[in-house]
């Protein structure tokens, strides 16, 4: 019964992580159910489950910590001033106090990408415990091929942010794959039960329904996907399928060695049908989308990496203007030499490849139920193709169910470690029923005979819970997302409304006027309210920058703070220009800020960003310009004064405007 309940907690888990928007919370949720999943499998321990010290091994602990190991020292002060991110020096220099150096560049995008690999981890792990029962593997294989084929299809229907979203064509490749091994372990069923001149029911119906899946998988990939993911299913279906020739016609040395030769032709063949992109870096080469931005980041890649989802902080920094983040997404590979370096890459490879030659060796020597190592091999040929493609593999959902699938494919893979489990429960039944046993001693007596692999699992379940306190309060180290939230909403009573141009919506001009119109309405009252609330929304923002220094935003509402003094606010003001140079809806404000500081203007460095900026509103983005006069209009004379020469290069007409329109409001 418990493992029943782990069984149906798990994979709650993966479909709530495919059907739900990628988020805090829908990583928190799966992190909390796998937690408890690997809680139960720890504390409570089943016959069938003791097959684990087989597969934790010295090898594949030190394989499976080594990513997570690397993740939280990403995260630690770094002795050496060499070995951490130089913005945490630049970033120290503008709060004026001290912050130590670290590999990350953003402390709760690396936290966060660590809480996913555990429960990816604990999904592995749970899998493979519960489907050590070779009975139970049957039931785990066709609920993953159940799950991959419903979010293909609605995936296929609707794209969205749910439902399997970004992550539609690892998720298609998978199904493929499970498709496959249903089918082939329904074929061995047929031929070895059923009678002559008949049929046996259940495996014609796992047939019948691996068939159906594999249609709608393909189809979803032939209309949705390029060429790659195509390549990378039908690739790993040719793992599957060299295995099953070998076993079924028990095919010699020479045999084998022909139908491994074939599917390396097969292989070479489908490589020259994928689009390779030239003078490119490695890592994008199979990619069709536009990799401009993630080429950028590859030509600046330290030796460590920049922490753990780095990538997506990134990518806003080297965009182009105007260009949203969601248009391009780095490969996985690229991601994971951004954030991890190129070593953690290429040894992830070596070792998907080491794993998938011991996952055929282990299918060929299995007498049944070859069909679950050989999946885990097609799966790593394939995944491995696809992280060269497309980002879906990093997914929440996806690598949830990648972890189950891999989990599946190594419980089944240790040989006699099913027998044992089932001699052990048969064994504990018999003495229930020689005679009663006492207490409950007999009952915990197996979880202790093997007490380090219930010790891991029981650790990985207390990290996991831990994280997801950690995700679900409002944290420090998270960014500090629930205190912004107030303090962007306190910062609206500063002065001449300065958190308005921080919204798309500032660019009209009305909202300007009524912005700063409330502003002036109750000064004794606007006075009061800054008194309390700027203070706490200054200390938040501080807060979230020694998290996140790369934040343009948060240096940008620092530098409009009133009580800030000009040194302070130009340090502040050069962060906000370097970590978010193309970010439009900051524009509005940063100009503001910027001519009303007369050390900014003077300063040659600013006048060339704030000339930028300008020709920018003036030249390729007329829908904004009303910020030009709301900047125009809190500037200093010298400020008023550079403004207007830029202005009179650009577009001398609208200089013109501009000094009416104002003349205009002055009178008001």
């Amino acid at each position: 019964m418990i493992i029943w309940l782990v069984l149906l907690a798990e994979f709650v888990a993966i479909t709530a992580a495919l059907a739900m928007p990628e988020s805090l919370q829908s990583l928190g949720l799966a992190s909390f159910i796998l937690a408890t999943a690997a809680l139960i499998v720890a504390l409570f321990p089943s016959p069938a489950s003791l097959g684990l010290t087989k597969l934790l091994r010295t090898g594949p602990v030190v394989v499976l910590a080594a990513p997570a190991l690397w993740m939280a020292l990403q995260v630690v002060p770094m002795p050496m001033d060499t070995l951490g991110n130089p913005i945490w020096a630049t970033a120290s220099a503008a709060l004026s106090e001290p912050l130590a150096e670290k590999i990350t560049l953003d402390m709760g995008a690396t936290m966060r990408s660590l809480a996913q690999y555990c429960a990816v981890l604990a999904a592995a792990l749970v899998t493979a415990v519960i489907t050590l029962d070779r009975y139970r593997a049957a039931q785990v294989l066709h609920i993953l091929l159940s799950i991959a084929t419903i979010a293909t299809a609605m995936w296929f229907g609707k794209e969205t942010a749910g439902v399997a979203g970004p992550d539609g064509a690892t998720v298609a490749v998978l199904g493929v794959l499970l498709s496959c091994a249903t089918a082939i372990r329904a074929a061995d069923q047929i031929a070895r039960h059923s009678r002559p001149g008949t049929v046996a029911p259940v495996p014609f119906l796992a047939l019948s329904a691996a068939t159906i899946a594999m249609i709608v998988c393909l189809a979803a990939l032939l209309i949705r996907t390029n060429s790659t993911a195509v390549v990378a299913a039908l690739l790993g279906s040719a793992i599957l399928l060299s295995v099953f020739v070998i076993r079924r016609w028990f095919l010699g040395l020479w045999g084998t060695a022909g139908v491994f030769a074939t599917a390396a032709i097969f292989f070479i063949a489908s490589v020259t049908v994928i689009p390779f992109r030239t003078n490119t870096d490695v890592t994008i080469a199979l990619s069709t989308s536009s990799q401009i931005a993630t080429e950028r980041m590859l030509q600046e890649v330290r030796p460590a990496g920049s922490g753990a989802g780095a990538s997506t902080v990134l990518l806003p920094l080297y965009r182009d203007i105007g260009i949203g983040a969601p248009r391009e997404r780095p490969t996985a590979a690229a991601a994971m030499v951004i954030d991890m370096g190129w070593a953690f890459l290429c040894g992830l490879v070596v070792i998907a490849m080491l794993g998938a030659c011991i996952l055929i060796r282990r299918s060929l020597s299995r007498a049944y139920d070859y069909v679950y190592p050989a999946l885990g091999a097609g799966a790593s040929i394939a995944l491995t193709i696809l992280a060269f493609a497309d980002h879906g593999i990093l997914g929440l959902g996806a690598s949830l169910l990648v972890a189950a699938l891999f989990g599946l494919a190594f419980g089944q893979s240790v040989s006699g470690a099913g027998r044992e489990a089932i001699s052990l429960e048969s064994k504990g039944a018999s003495d229930w029923m020689a005679g009663p046993a006492p207490a409950s001693r007999p009952r915990l007596a197996p979880a202790f005979a093997i007490p380090w692999p219930r010790a891991a699992l029981a650790v990985l379940g207390i990290a996991l819970i831990i994280q997801t306190i950690w995700m679900v309060l409002p944290g420090r180290y998270l960014g500090a997302q629930s205190s912004l939230s107030a303090a962007v909403s306190a910062a609206a009573a500063w002065p001449n409304g300065i958190s308005k141009p921080v919204s798309a919506a500032a660019a009209h001009e009305d909202l300007w006027i009524r912005g700063e119109s409330r502003s002036r309405g109750d000064p004794a009252l606007a006075a009061d309210e800054q008194k309390t609330e700027l203070p706490a929304a200054s200390n938040a923002f501080a807060r979230a920058l020694r998290s996140s220094p790369l934040r343009g935003d948060i240096w940008l509402m620092l530098a409009a703070a009133p009580k800030q003094n000009s040194i302070q606010t130009a340090a502040m003001l050069k962060m906000s220009y370097y970590t978010a140079p193309n970010d439009l809806d900051l524009l509005p404000l940063r100009l503001s800020v910027a001519l009303a500081t007369d050390a900014v203007v003077r300063e040659l460095e600013f006048r060339d960003l704030i000339k930028r900026d300008v020709s920018l509103v003036v030249t390729r983005r007329p829908a904004i310009r009303p910020a030009l006069l709301a900047a125009y209009r809190s500037a200093s004379a010298e400020g008023k004064i550079y403004l207007e020469n830029l202005i009179s290069e650009l577009d001398p007409t609208y200089l013109d405007n501009m000094r009416a329109r104002n003349s205009r409001q002055g009178s008001r």
